[in-house]
């Protein structure tokens, strides 16, 4: 928890240096506080340490689909900085944040309670003006006047949540806002309405259906009112009768020309909601439930997810012969999918057709260079065909591009290790354990692989650069 303590030293340290300080009256009373920059370290720092606590998701096809979504939210939104990091938490509780910095994490259990891309993006929305009107910041303004540990109560209570030991986090999230007082619970309303006000344009800007957020607060109300421990996102977002009519209200005051429908937009997103279904309630969710679908249903797109989710569950079921029948009726019907084609290619391969599914993924690949998906399933494909040498130019390239998703280190460090490339295993893994707040360990891994380059002068001052490059990051956040 060393990262933990020292955004909490880093917040206080803000508020013991502005006391000695006039600050500029500005129009959120934050610029002179704590700056966009502060705030991009304290968010690193702070997701550092939430990888190394909480379970991740490193599923390539998703996390494209969730990052491609975010950046199309943002670009109808007020955030300036959109050096974004998103993080998909291994988690089925219903729950997403905005850290300052731009760090957005989203719990997979996000997309098991939104039914459709509108609602999911809804609650994205919101975050994003959370960010866009520095929330953060203005929090820390107040908590300089009236109760500067709050902030980092709150911080902590964050953590403890995202990391799923929500008794603890709901503990200390009473403990910060009592600590805070009542102004703390009123500025709080205030902003949840600002961001819900701001959400709801970027939501519509972005042409998502607006009937989401309302949608998607009246589905939360309704399935928590009476619960005695609700989801984390509800302890920290409070839905109430008037956020729902509020909403609702934006949604009616539109213009018929002005609304938007989704339903071609939403298929992907079925297919990645599906995905986690499958992954989190097996039992529900198997072989019968969807063959029922694909029988059952008349509407094209229930039919197609139906035959992904079947598709899916063959493979990991092994049948791979019945799997490919699902995942060839899905490339005719859209052959330009990505997650179809990652699927079709990656059952090829599980069928004994390899140097069909290598092909096929390298003239994919060929047609979307540097696609993240098609890239860790080439990289994968090679590495199942004992291609070590060739997997790991393939993920060192990428992990230049990728260079802060620990999932791509950890794939290249395997495969140079694999390839016998003592060096590279070495700094792949240290990039791996820096980013999942391990910096010590990170710091092992330069030594030795410093101690075996020996003589290539090159490599050796890369190696003694990007050291000093970690411990200086602690010392930012330290400071």
């Amino acid at each position: 928890m060393h990262y933990l303590l020292a955004i909490c030293i880093f917040v206080v340290s803000i508020h013991s240096h502005s006391a000695s300080n006039d600050l500029p009256s500005l129009g959120d009373a934050t610029s002179g506080l704590i700056s966009l920059e502060q705030e991009h370290i304290l968010g690193r720092a702070w997701l550092r340490n939430l990888r190394h606590q909480a379970s991740t998701l490193h599923e390539p096809v998703l996390t494209e689909y969730t990052e491609n979504l975010i950046y199309r939210l943002a670009s109808k939104s007020q955030v300036n900085d959109r050096r974004f990091e998103i993080v998909l938490l291994d988690n089925k509780q219903l729950n997403a944040f905005a850290v300052p910095g731009g760090v957005i994490g989203i719990n997979a259990g996000l997309f098991l309670h939104a039914n459709t891309e509108s609602q999911f993006a809804a609650v994205l929305a919101h975050e994003l003006a959370h960010l866009s009107q520095r929330h953060f910041a203005r929090q820390v303004e107040e908590s300089r006047k009236q109760a500067p540990i709050a902030m980092a109560t709150l911080l902590g209570s964050i953590m403890l949540l995202a990391t799923n030991n929500t008794e603890a986090g709901f503990a200390g999230l009473m403990t910060s806002q009592a600590a805070a007082a009542q102004w703390s619970l009123s500025y709080s309303r205030d902003w949840e309405r600002e961001a819900d006000r701001i959400g709801f344009h970027t939501l519509t800007g972005a042409q998502f259906d607006p009937n989401g957020m309302p949608e998607m607060f009246r589905q939360m109300y309704d399935a928590h009112k009476y619960s005695r421990r609700p989801p984390e996102f509800l302890l920290t977002h409070p839905v109430t009768e008037n956020r729902i009519s509020d909403a609702a209200g934006r949604v009616d005051s539109m213009n018929a020309s002005e609304a938007h429908d989704d339903l071609e937009q939403d298929i992907e997103y079925q297919l990645m909601r599906v995905s986690l279904l499958i992954n989190y309630h097996k039992q529900s969710h198997n072989l019968s439930f969807y063959q029922d679908q694909l029988r059952n249903s008349k509407d094209p797109t229930q039919k197609t997810i139906a035959q992904y989710a079947l598709a899916l569950l063959l493979m990991e079921q092994k049948k791979y012969k019945q799997a490919l029948v699902q995942s060839n009726a899905l490339m005719a019907r859209d052959k330009h999918r990505i997650s179809f084609q990652v699927l079709n290619s990656q059952i090829l391969f599980d069928l004994g057709r390899e140097q069909q599914a290598m092909t096929q993924i390298g003239e994919l690949l060929k047609q979307n260079p540097d696609n993240h998906p098609l890239t860790l399933t080439y990289a994968e494909l090679l590495f199942r065909q004992k291609h070590f040498h060739l997997a790991a130019s393939t993920l060192r390239r990428h992990a230049q591009i990728r260079n802060n998703d620990p999932g791509v280190w950890h794939k290249l460090s395997e495969a140079e290790g694999k390839a016998g490339n003592k060096t590279a295993l070495f700094r792949a893994r240290a990039e791996f354990l820096f980013l999942t707040g391990q910096s010590d360990k990170a710091l092992k891994q330069l030594k030795s692989a410093l101690e075996i380059s020996k003589g290539n002068y090159l490599i050796s001052a890369r190696i003694e650069q990007r050291a000093k490059e970690m411990k200086a990051s602690d010392k930012e956040i330290k400071i």
